[in-house]
């Protein structure tokens, strides 16, 4: 019997014009975690798509074995009937059924098929499935009324169900809270104790280090190295997989800040689905020019909401908003893009991007009047003008503004929201989670970004999950539990145990 009971050997995958993967080894032995990573736009999603059966067998050059044999995956129901299961990083479920409905719809049992479907034996099945997989879900919620973590938990039992010999987990943390990550992380090391293989596609050194047995790492479509556990070295992995030295992941910043721009006092939002609760409560703060001020806390603190009701986003908030010494009233986006407030949020695909247009459409949206012609009618040549432009600022990679979002990497993706953002020509800038998803070769263009514009003279709130890019970035700290500020710190004062004992406290 081999030890691995997933082979890719020279897999290649062409799309026209651009070879996805080349030549690609890479194998995963039984019962390990094994780590994948690479920038965006390395191959990941491609080489799990041939895993999964997406691209079906015929499609690719090369050959997948899957416990010793050659796996001709037509399908991903194919791949799944073989023993791989994938539990992808966009939710897929369905809302208006139970957590149980949702895990084994498509497989009740040989004892459910032969006596016929009972609500009540598929709960008791379930409650005992999820306790033996150390799932914290009720069984009998509707999955549309749990949160964004407890829905991506939900595909990963749906896909641990079929009791997989291979489970592929493709960003599976990006939408937790630590506790719902340290619960994914007891499931992920009880399958492996079960025997289960594990593929790990993370963004995240640290998760990397906390959870594989081996990492491999992917770039421009090739495999550059697999390292095992004792010989992780942060800088090393890093190295490998932007093809450079990262010497100062968040780069220093010579800015002079100026004069107070924005003041926000005493906004409280309420939560329009709860009577009598609030989203967020009394909340006051301010921001100077060529300033970056970063929102720390917890998941459900009340940050998104905040800077949700500055753009406009809640039309029931009370506020009192001073924006460069005059009062103002924010009803609406398009008054907060008029006032030169514009966000990048924190979900693009759902909310900031159009992924079947092109670059230059997504670009151009927030400002039409700038790129009217004649008659009134949108100019090509403006149009195409502006949509270089930012490109070329930005450091989009594509072959053209013609290329549609959908197919650029997230990096270049978040750079295209961005770059929306920025054509309205906005004072103020809010960035809810800006390098959520994207690999860390983009998330130093990013900040490279932030800091240009900052010295523009653009003042820039953000809101990150991660510490220590807050840390290694901001200038100022505004903390918030529960929807209220509960502490305020300039960077010489900040320190990730400091904040995290107001998040806590």
């Amino acid at each position: 019997m081999s030890d691995y009971i997933l082979e890719a050997r020279n897999i290649t995958k062409r799309f026209p014009g651009v070879l996805a993967l080349q030549d690609v080894n890479f194998n995963v032995r039984r019962g390990e975690i094994l780590g994948l990573i690479g920038e965006n736009g390395a191959g990941k999603s491609t080489l799990l798509k041939i895993i999964n059966g997406v691209y079906a067998h015929g499609s690719f050059e090369g050959e997948l074995l899957f416990d010793g044999r050659p796996a001709h995956n037509k399908s991903p129901y194919d791949a799944l009937s073989k023993g791989i299961g994938y539990v992808p990083q966009e939710i897929n479920v369905m809302e208006n059924l139970t957590v149980a409905e949702n895990i084994f719809v498509g497989h009740l049992n040989a004892d459910e098929k032969r006596r016929g479907f009972r609500m009540g034996a598929l709960m008791a099945r379930c409650e005992a499935f999820l306790k033996e997989n150390k799932f914290s879900l009720n069984p009998r919620a509707l999955v549309g009324g749990l949160s964004i973590g407890q829905k991506q938990l939900v595909m990963a039992a749906k896909a641990i169900s079929w009791q997989p010999k291979v489970l592929v987990l493709d960003e599976p943390t990006t939408a937790l809270s630590q506790s719902d990550v340290e619960n994914l992380f007891e499931i992920v090391r009880h399958l492996k104790a079960r025997g289960t293989s594990i593929i790990f596609v993370t963004h995240k050194l640290e998760e990397i280090f906390a959870i594989t047995d081996r990492v491999t790492i992917l770039r421009d479509g090739r495999v550059i190295t697999t390292y095992e556990r004792e010989d992780y070295h942060r800088d090393r992995i890093i190295s490998g997989m932007v093809g450079r030295e990262l010497s100062q992941l968040y780069p220093e910043r010579h800015v002079q800040i100026g004069e107070e721009v924005l003041r926000v006092e005493h906004m409280t939002v309420p939560d329009p689905r709860v009577l009598n609760k609030k989203l967020v409560d009394d909340v006051s703060f301010t921001l100077r020019r060529g300033e970056l001020l970063g929102f720390a806390g917890l998941v459900g603190a009340g940050r998104t909401e905040t800077v949700s009701a500055l753009f406009g986003s809640y039309r029931d908030y009370t506020a009192d908003v001073t924006l460069e010494g005059e009062k103002v009233r924010i009803r609406s986006e398009a008054d907060a893009i008029a006032l030169g407030i514009n966000i990048l949020t924190e979900d693009r695909k759902s909310n900031g991007l159009l992924l079947l247009n092109d670059i230059k459409f997504n670009i151009v949206l927030s400002n039409l009047k700038e790129i009217l012609g004649r008659a009134r009618l949108v100019s090509r040549a403006k149009e195409q003008a502006a949509a270089g432009e930012f490109m070329e600022k930005l450091r989009i990679k594509a072959p053209s503004t013609s290329t549609m979002v959908a197919n650029l990497s997230g990096g270049n993706q978040q750079k295209v929201v961005l770059a929306k953002a920025l054509h309205s020509h906005p004072r103020i800038l809010l960035l809810d989670e800006p390098t959520k998803g994207i690999d860390v070769g983009s998330k130093q263009e990013i900040y490279e970004i932030m800091n240009e514009l900052l010295a523009e003279g653009i003042s820039i709130i953000m809101i990150s999950s991660e510490l220590p890019e807050l840390l290694g970035m901001c200038d100022r700290f505004v903390v918030m539990r529960g929807g209220r500020v509960v502490g305020e710190m300039d960077r010489s004062e900040a320190t990730q145990e400091r904040i995290m004992s107001l998040c806590f406290a």
